[in-house]
């Protein structure tokens, strides 16, 4: 059975769904990590007043040390503190714009799988789940085709309690704290019984077969930004003005930032503006190797272009795009992903092993037409019981496909392991080619 028809029985199968001294010397006890706690919202230094401080000890800094304590400081962060996806924040994701993207996900994933094999046990992978909403529709899927709790597990890499604890209300019907020497710090239960756990970094993740998910994850990884002078590229740093107030300034000299990461092909041809996240190729280097030495699939979705660009950072506030320096904390940090950089992370080369064949980057538009998501939105739209229930379920699709709204900016890649070259050749990825599937 081909890939397509699998979509069209998996379709099918789906149902729609709305010191004490001594002497000289001093003892000091080592605290017990188990009884310290963060400071308490409000009582703990505020953003701005870390970030100043740090200028005026060391002088100016990255972007990508700026975005990092933006991000993750322990108790102001921006993905630390709050809920920020939704109508109620400060942007909307796709998976929570209609349940069709996560399903749609889910019969990608194992459909593909089906040409490694039966791709049992499986773990589920995701960085950054969000409000976990693209997993709860995606299990949906699974949960049709084979897959419970003997032969599923989820692995969530999340940093932010507050997410952290939305996303175990959302899939677990109980879940807990574990020991400091675990290489998870949080887990749980589904009420089927499959067992979830989180991590605070990817390494920690167990090396299976798993499928990989990175959903606007590789957005928010912190970025150098670089501008090309007539005495070459200079990196961008933010300093204080005389007021005390964040600026952006060029390097005098090149900093080790520019002698590492401008590297070909950035530092050819007319671009004169670069931004390169160390981390995200570091991530996306990880993802490869994992694929290639244990099996599975990866697959990255976000905005981004392919090696165009070179000055996107920005910020979001309340749906509206704001000034990265103004506030720092109150609103989410982000630049477009640089796919083409992916791709030379990831991609296996003549000199070197574990790598990944790479697949993409293809316009959101696209991939989801490919993967027949206009069939599921009809299904979707004859099981819909009122004309404002259709409505809401063509102007959801519309926002996702419209070139000119989510259709255009957002872009999937894959990762497959290096040994399936030739069954890709002979049943090309779905989403990702033209080609017409062979026969079954």
């Amino acid at each position: 059975m081909n890939s397509h028809n699998i979509f069209r029985a998996c379709n099918k199968l789906l149902p729609p769904l709305f010191t004490r001294g001594i002497g000289t010397y001093k003892i000091i006890k080592r605290p017990d990590p188990k009884t310290l706690k963060m400071p308490a919202p409000g009582t703990a230094p505020k953003i701005m007043d870390i970030i100043k401080e740090k200028i005026r000890l060391n002088g100016p800094m990255t972007v990508a040390e700026y975005m990092h304590i933006v991000i993750t400081n322990p108790t102001e962060g921006y993905y630390l503190k709050k809920e920020v996806i939704g109508g109620a924040g400060d942007f909307i994701t796709s998976p929570e714009i209609t349940q069709l993207f996560g399903e749609i996900l889910g019969i990608w994933f194992y459909s593909e799988t089906q040409k490694m094999g039966p791709g049992k046990p499986l773990q589920i992978v995701e960085l950054g789940p969000g409000k976990a909403t693209l997993l709860v529709d995606m299990l949906r899927v699974l949960s049709r085709v084979g897959y419970d709790a003997t032969n599923l597990s989820l692995h969530l890499v999340e940093i932010s309690e507050t997410m952290q604890m939305l996303q175990a209300t959302r899939l677990c019907i109980s879940h807990r704290p574990t020991e400091l020497d675990s290489p998870y710090h949080y887990e749980g239960e589904t009420v089927s019984g499959m067992k979830v756990y989180w991590y605070n970094d990817l390494k920690k993740v167990p090396n299976n077969f798993s499928w990989y998910i990175a959903h606007e994850f590789f957005d928010v990884m912190p970025i150098h930004k670089f501008e090309k002078t007539e005495n070459g590229w200079r990196e961008v740093l933010i300093d204080l003005d005389s007021v005390g107030k964040l600026r952006y300034r060029i390097s005098a000299e090149e900093t080790s930032a520019v002698k590492t990461l401008i590297r070909p092909p950035l530092e050819t041809g007319a671009r004169t503006h670069a931004e390169v996240s160390g981390r995200a190729l570091g991530l996306a280097r990880q993802l490869a190797q994992r694929v290639d030495e244990f099996g599975g699939i990866a697959l990255i979705a976000d905005y981004g272009h392919e090696g165009e660009k070179g000055d996107t950072f920005r910020a979001f506030h309340k749906h509206k795009v704001v000034d990265p320096l103004e506030d720092p904390g109150a609103s989410d940090l982000t630049a477009d992903v640089d796919f083409k950089q992916l791709r030379i992370a990831a991609s296996r080369t003549p000199t070197a092993e574990n790598y990944a064949i790479v697949m993409g980057p293809v316009k959101q538009m696209d991939f989801l037409k490919r993967c027949q998501a206009e069939l599921r939105l009809q299904v979707l739209l004859n099981h819909a019981k009122t004309e404002e229930a259709k409505e809401l379920l063509k102007s959801a699709y519309e926002m996702l496909v419209d070139p000119k709204k989510m259709g255009d900016r957002f872009k999937f890649m894959a990762y497959y392991p290096s040994t399936m070259g030739s069954i890709l050749e002979k049943y090309p990825p779905l989403g990702f080619s033209t080609a017409p599937p062979p026969e079954s």
